[in-house]
């Protein structure tokens, strides 16, 4: 995967998918614990929806300032200075 590239992995849903970065799941809230609990072995960024509806067809559900902070990740080195 490149950067800047966006992959739709389609299937069962409730495959696991070792060779990507992300995952986002709005299934079962079963489906939403397992995401999470095999993304946590190599660290995989998921964002879940625990079963909750969602209304994909309303602008602050489907799209929006959420979308954008869930696809966004910051990294930070800190590098020590001083004595």
């Amino acid at each position: 995967m490149a950067d800047g590239v966006v992959d739709i992995v389609t299937g069962d849903r409730d495959h696991q998918h070792k060779d990507v970065d992300a995952v986002w799941y709005f299934g079962s809230a079963e489906g939403s614990y397992w995401v999470e609990y095999e993304s946590a072995a190599n660290m995989k960024r998921t964002w879940v929806g625990y079963g909750l509806p969602r209304d994909w067809m309303d602008r602050e559900q489907g799209e929006g300032h959420e979308f954008l902070h869930e696809a966004t990740q910051v990294k930070n080195i800190w590098v020590p200075t001083g004595e």
